[in-house]
């Protein structure tokens, strides 16, 4: 299973510019080269390798098709795009197995107004993906290819991710939508906020595709892999991202033939090349959607002007942070299901010890913290405030 191709590494190098500093990040973008379509599997390789760069920096992706198109007509450009891009270069490009390998060199000045809290890791629990009509496997005995698609999406988003840590579910979740029960065991037993569900819709069979085939053999048919996701915060049972991803290629083999999705083979297929970079976009953009949301600390417990918050050095926590208390209180909606708010107040704590794990913040005024319970959370106070 090739899931190294895609490499990322910090330039730790440098610049200043008037009072703006970038960094130079350097990022290894791959491509399936499809039917010898070089300039095709160029593109999306240019692509992939600038959303890397750009995510790992911290940056906005929403400039990569811009980058790209313009990386595709010189080898180095400048581009002035909301103070994020400065000069980018296609440093190499190689072809290997099937792929396309381009990487280029970019000096990246990431947007001081883009996102607050960057600094910490979100807790993501990933729910085990499921094939949704078990049928659709049947040829090849693609049965385990759920797995192996939970595994394959986990180390591309392990490899593109700065803000997450990823905690796979023991069962996968079934239901559309969770109670509040079922959210408060998740949180308590896990501890995430964050939700990502998936579920392959489709795996099937098409017609018969191309001339080569006989008597003695079957048909190249054209073979379907439809990946439907959900992101969503369920503390406040909101929906950051919601995607269907789709693709195809020719499933080359006669119907008696089985390929177990957890071999290299199966992978090194064009079938399998296909749901790599399937699984590898829908990482890229669970990390986008979750990269400025907003972490919350749990109090855990409450000692005169002191509190325990559930978050430590594990999660980007440093020693001196300074964190914002809230006050969280239950209320029943229109439904009558309960649901939680939560009010800023105006108390502020600053982190004093720090474990793995935990951290002890006091009362920046050494006031008594006597309308704080157990249950209510923080959050941190950004740089720019």
């Amino acid at each position: 299973m090739r899931l190294s191709a895609l490499s990322l590494v910090l330039m730790a190098l440098s610049l200043l510019s008037g009072n703006a500093v970038a960094d130079w990040y350097e990022a290894t973008g791959q491509a399936v080269l499809r039917a010898g379509d070089k300039v095709a599997a160029r593109k999306a390789a240019t692509e992939d390798a600038v959303r890397k760069a750009l995510l790992y920096s911290g940056a906005s992706i929403r400039t990569v098709q811009q980058v790209t198109d313009g990386l595709l007509t010189q080898e180095s450009m400048f581009l002035h795009s909301q103070g994020e891009v400065q000069n980018v270069q296609i440093v190499s490009e190689t072809e290997e197995n099937g792929y396309i390998n381009v990487t280029i060199r970019a000096d990246i000045y990431p947007d001081q107004n883009q996102c607050a809290n960057l600094q910490l890791k979100k807790q993501l629990l990933v729910s085990p993906f499921i094939i949704e009509n078990r049928e659709q496997a049947v040829v090849g005995q693609l049965y385990e290819l759920d797995q192996a698609s939970t595994s394959v999406f986990m180390q591309k988003l392990e490899e593109s991710s700065a803000s997450s840590l990823i905690k796979l579910l023991p069962q996968s979740i079934r239901q559309q939508e969770l109670s509040y029960a079922d959210r408060s065991a998740l949180q308590r037993n896990y501890g995430g906020r964050y939700l990502l569900k998936a579920s392959l819709a489709d795996v099937s069979l098409g017609e018969r595709v191309g001339n080569n085939w006989t008597f003695w053999s079957d048909p190249d048919r054209e073979r379907f892999y439809q990946l439907q996701l959900e992101l969503s915060d369920i503390q406040e049972q909101k929906v950051l991202l919601s995607q269907k991803y789709q693709t195809s290629a020719v499933w080359g083999f006669r119907e008696t033939t089985v390929i177990s999705p957890k071999t290299q083979r199966f992978w090194q297929t064009d079938y399998g090349k296909s749901i790599e970079r399937v699984l590898n976009a829908a990482a890229q953009d669970v990390e986008e959607a979750l990269r400025c949301e907003t972490i919350l600390a749990d109090i855990t417990l409450v000692n005169q002007h002191k509190v325990l918050l559930n978050l430590g050095s594990k999660q980007g926590l440093k020693t001196g942070d300074e964190l914002t208390i809230l006050f969280r209180r239950q209320h029943k909606d229109r439904f009558g299901q309960l649901q939680d708010q939560l009010t800023v107040s105006e108390l502020k704590v600053k982190v004093k010890e720090l474990t793995h794990t935990s951290a002890w913040a006091e009362s920046v005024n050494m006031e008594l913290l006597a309308n704080v319970q157990v249950g209510d959370a923080a959050t941190l106070i950004s740089d720019k405030e």
